[in-house]
């Protein structure tokens, strides 16, 4: 065997062919020492059964080649048994030589065996193999040359400048320049300079592929560093370009990986489960990870909740200290957080996408499906959902149908009944938990039962207890069963409107309109106010240019007032009565009782008086 220079660390692979090849060298220069002593007659007898024969003791052995040392051979013992092989017992020691007179490998045992033909060798007793900085050891190993197999079934364990590691048994195939091991093993991979921790390969079975880096785990398969630990039925590896840490592993068949940062000291920051996971690795830190079939993703961005989501893919990407960062998953999908809920505390959709850096959960619904947010608060679907940055918040987008959920407190700051679910469609809703308020825009319409109320812009205020709408509203409320509105039914409207639950006041301004039954009024500003129960007009208010138009009659002021008790709207300020006639009338107050169909004219003062206009 001629030296060669190693061009970087020994492999494993790399150890095990060296060893197998030092063996062969060291065994032929021991086979050709014996044969340089008196050769055995040819027509000898065999020895008698048990007994040793032709028997050399303190065997020393060098090698030259062109005046060079080339290798050396110690034994206490050489021997020819009775088994009819060569034996070298006792302190044995093989050592080869490079040009310079370096060593290049060394390999000692108890006994070597080997056949006549020198093609099947046996090592036995505290094996140990030293060749280009790496080591291997066990307590017996055999190499058949002419199979070019070198491996053991007794256990062994080997180390190098990148990897460490032990198996119940180890094959090496040189032919095929392939390591296997089985019977339960454990590798280590740490190139020397790298940080972190090693990355550790456990598992019944491993077979490695030297010229491809590929590696294969069968049977209870783990892989821990690089900032996860994963296991599964299968595991495939590539191993980085030195062999000091894996550059890939897809875990296959009931796959967990779990997220454990880049050192045991970090808290763990998630898992992923699957059938299939792919992992990628970068600077000896996981960098990317894959899965595919039933997928179960726990994850602890530094920003965001923690969550979890089932879905059908997945794929989560890692900041270089191996922290979580962005992450997607499609295929259909649903998200419980587990911590910081807010409003949304269920998800569903066809694909999500987290953005670390904003902190935010973009959802996107299938075709004819939408996306869905659930609390026990408020449920949302929406072709699209974003949900964050902050705890609680929420925008829904395509098309928006909102459920408010009955609770203790009224979702609408008061003015439809808490025990109420309220429906309400939009165009684009917005959730601000952190502030307690929601908004919607686009074609807004909140309705509870029979009671609406629509808009172009509706926001709602937990905290002031306000409701603001804007772009034209129109509202339809409840009102007591009279003869003046027979369906228990108020109309109102304007350019805006502000509802306060402290006065429960319903403030519209910017030609403003209110109608009940066959009445129908229009000022600058009505203010309604709500009875005993959320959403019944109990009275109302109108100022600046009223105008009260009931059948033939109408009447202008200066204001009007409205109590759903007396059924009579009054106007005042210097108040006009016109028919359709063209008929007129004045006076200090004008009261239209819709009860009665009556409409009174009332002149205060010395001359009070009062007049009466069936309408």
């Amino acid at each position: 065997m001629s030296p060669q220079k190693a061009s970087r660390p020994a492999r494993l692979a790399s150890l095990v062919a060296l060893a197998a090849l030092l063996v062969v060298a060291g065994l032929v220069a021991v086979r050709l020492a014996g044969r340089r002593e008196a050769p055995r007659p040819p027509a000898a007898e065999p020895p008698p059964e048990g007994r040793r024969v032709d028997l050399k003791e303190q065997v020393r052995h060098e090698e030259y080649r062109e005046g060079r040392l080339v290798a050396s051979v110690r034994g206490d013992t050489f021997f020819l048994g009775p088994d009819g092989r060569n034996h070298l017992r006792g302190a044995v020691e093989v050592v080869n030589y490079g040009p310079s007179g370096d060593v290049r490998s060394r390999l000692t045992a108890d006994e070597i065996v080997y056949d006549k033909d020198a093609v099947l060798f046996t090592l036995t007793g505290r094996v140990r193999v030293e060749a280009s900085g790496a080591v291997l050891e066990g307590g017996s190993f055999d190499h058949d040359k002419g199979k070019g197999i070198f491996g053991t079934k007794a256990g062994g364990a080997f180390s190098s400048r990148t990897m460490t590691g032990k198996a119940a048994e180890i094959v090496y195939s040189e032919s095929a320049d392939e390591l296997r091991l089985d019977g339960g093993f454990e590798v280590a991979l740490l190139a020397a300079g790298r940080p972190g921790e090693p990355v550790v390969l456990r598992g019944r079975a491993f077979t490695y592929r030297r010229a491809e880096r590929r590696g294969r785990v069968e049977g209870r398969a783990e892989l821990a560093g690089g900032g996860c630990r994963g296991r599964s039925d299968g595991l495939s590896i590539t191993a980085a370009e030195d062999e000091g840490s894996v550059g890939s592993a897809v875990f296959e068949g009931g796959a967990r990986v779990v997220l454990s940062g880049p050192d045991e000291s970090v808290p763990e920051r998630g898992s992923v489960e699957a059938e299939k996971v792919e992992v990628s690795f970068g600077g000896g830190l996981i960098a990317s990870a894959e899965a595919d079939g039933a997928v179960l993703l726990a994850v602890k961005p530094a920003r965001g909740p923690r969550v979890r989501v089932r879905a059908g893919n997945a794929k989560i990407d890692f900041d270089p200290d191996g922290s979580p960062g962005d992450w997607t998953v499609w295929g259909g999908f649903r998200a419980d957080p587990v911590e910081g809920s807010g409003r949304a505390s269920v998800l569903e959709g066809e694909s999500a996408a987290f953005d670390q850096a904003a902190a935010l959960l973009r959802v996107a619904g299938a075709a004819g499906r939408p996306a869905v947010a659930d609390s026990p608060e408020a449920r949302v679907e929406a072709p699209f959902l974003t949900v964050g940055p902050g705890e609680g918040d929420l925008e829904a987008s395509g098309g928006t149908v909102c459920l408010l959920k009955p609770a203790e407190k009224s979702r609408t700051a008061g003015l439809f009944s808490p025990g109420q679910a309220v429906r309400v469609t939009a165009e684009r809703l917005v959730f601000r938990g952190g502030a307690g308020a929601a908004s919607f825009s686009g074609e807004v319409r909140l309705s509870a039962d029979k009671d609406s109320v629509l808009a172009r812009e509706i926001e709602i205020s937990d905290v002031a207890g306000e409701l603001r709408g804007a772009g034209g509203i129109t509202a339809e409320l409840a009102c007591p069963a009279s003869r003046g509105a027979p369906d228990g039914r108020v109309h109102l409207g304007g350019e805006s409107v502000v509802f306060s639950s402290a006065g429960r006041t319903l403030s519209f301004q910017g030609r403003s309109t209110v109608r009940l039954g066959e009445a129908r009024l229009e000022a600058a500003t009505v203010t309604a106010v709500l009875g005993g129960e959320a959403g019944t007009v109990g009275s109302f208010t109108a100022k600046t240019d009223v105008v009260l138009s009931r059948g033939k009659y109408e009447g202008r002021a200066g204001a009007a007032s409205f109590e759903a008790k007396t059924d009579r709207i009054v106007l005042t300020g210097r108040p006009v009565l016109t028919d359709e006639e063209g008929g007129s009338a004045r006076g200090d107050k004008l009261t239209f009782d819709l009860a009665d169909d009556k409409i009174l004219i009332e002149n205060e003062g010395p001359g009070r008086s009062t007049t009466v206009v069936r309408s």
